[in-house]
């Protein structure tokens, strides 16, 4: 570029000096005639003088087209050369946005990772503390591991050839941690999620089934209550220890309900299994011993109580095993000091340098 700018200043000094020599021909006949005026050159005495002018200075003129011709290729040439480097430096601007735009989006799958990081450590640690109730974790509904991966790859590949591949010689193995780790982020997210929904799900499921189970309890000692009194008396029924048992317990748990319900709180099933239910069927098992089963449906009241225990014993069971996955999934992969964060950060940090 700079040896066509000499060339074009150099051809444009040509120029002033022809035409400078154009002139100075040009008075040069003039003086040759005498007295001459305005418009009025002795072109008949002259003509010897008048002839060679016109050959000089038609000699001069062709000169000057070449020239022209010339100045016009180095103008075209220099153009062309002009567009080749705006192409290059908007290709380069383009790489450049490439990885501006990348690196936006690693920090916000950095933050992305560490929030949920933060979420999944408060979910696992509320389903062992509280393996009954029901814990949720929230999940970010943005798509931004799904952007990095649908760029155009081979651009990509480009951007960090160009600003890497002079001073840094693992450039290649880092892009395609890039990827792997955004591919694997993506899917773990998904299959974080899909589990999670089949989860709870299933919780919701089971939970409303011994809620169920627990109405149908209430209702069965209520009806076992009334037999009672049917079938002994007003005055006799609650000195059946069988009744004497089960009216005591109706209202305890109908005391519970109201207390969680003037809290706005849910019933923890871990509390109605410890402090109601299982008080309830210790001391039916002391009756039992000691008077055996009535015939009014004392064993089936039982029986269903038991079962309710059981039903949430499994409930918690499972959320403590699903639990033990988040917490294993949570130290490996989302934890604020784990490897994969720690590469994504340091792709990040190079970009940004280069930037």
């Amino acid at each position: 570029m700079e040896s066509l700018l000499l060339y074009k200043k150099v051809i444009k000094w040509i120029f002033w000096a022809t035409i400078a020599l154009i002139i100075f021909l040009t008075f040069q006949a003039i003086y040759e005639t005498d007295n001459w005026k305005v418009f009025d050159i002795d072109f008949s005495t002259k003509d010897h003088i008048i002839s060679a002018y016109g050959a000089l200075v038609g000699g001069v003129l062709a000169f000057l087209s070449i020239l022209f011709v010339l100045y016009q290729v180095y103008e075209q040439r220099e153009q062309i050369l002009i567009e080749k480097q705006d192409s290059i430096e908007e290709k380069s601007q383009d790489l450049k946005d490439r990885l501006l735009l990348l690196t936006n989006y690693l920090k916000t799958l950095e933050k992305d990772i560490v929030n949920h990081g933060e979420r999944m450590e408060i979910f696992f640690k509320a389903e062992k503390n509280y393996p009954s109730t029901m814990n949720t974790m929230y999940f970010n509904t943005n798509k931004n591991f799904e952007r990095v991966i649908e760029m155009d790859i081979l651009s990509n590949f480009k951007a960090f050839q160009t600003f890497f591949g002079n001073d840094e010689e693992d450039w290649q193995k880092q892009f395609i941690n890039l990827y792997e780790i955004s591919d694997f982020y993506n899917e773990a997210f998904k299959d974080l999620k899909k589990k999670y929904t089949f989860h709870i799900e299933d919780k919701v499921t089971k939970q409303k089934q011994i809620a169920a189970d627990m109405m149908e309890l209430l209702n069965q000692n209520g009806r076992l209550i009334d037999d009672y009194r049917i079938k002994f008396g007003a005055d006799d029924y609650l000195t059946k220890p069988w009744s004497s048992l089960i009216n005591e317990y109706n209202p305890a748990h109908y005391g519970y309900l109201q207390e969680v319900q003037e809290t706005n709180d849910v019933p923890d099933f871990r509390y109605i299994s410890d402090n109601l239910l299982l008080p309830f069927i210790e001391a039916a098992m002391d009756i039992r011993r000691d008077e055996g089963y009535d015939d009014l449906g004392s064993r089936n009241i039982i029986e269903l109580a038991s079962t309710i225990r059981k039903k949430i014993w499994d409930v918690e069971v499972y959320s403590l095993q699903y639990a033990g996955d988040i917490e294993k999934q949570f130290n490996n992969y989302f934890s604020p000091d784990n490897e994969s964060i720690k590469e994504l950060q340091n792709i990040k940090s190079k970009i940004d340098a280069k930037l």
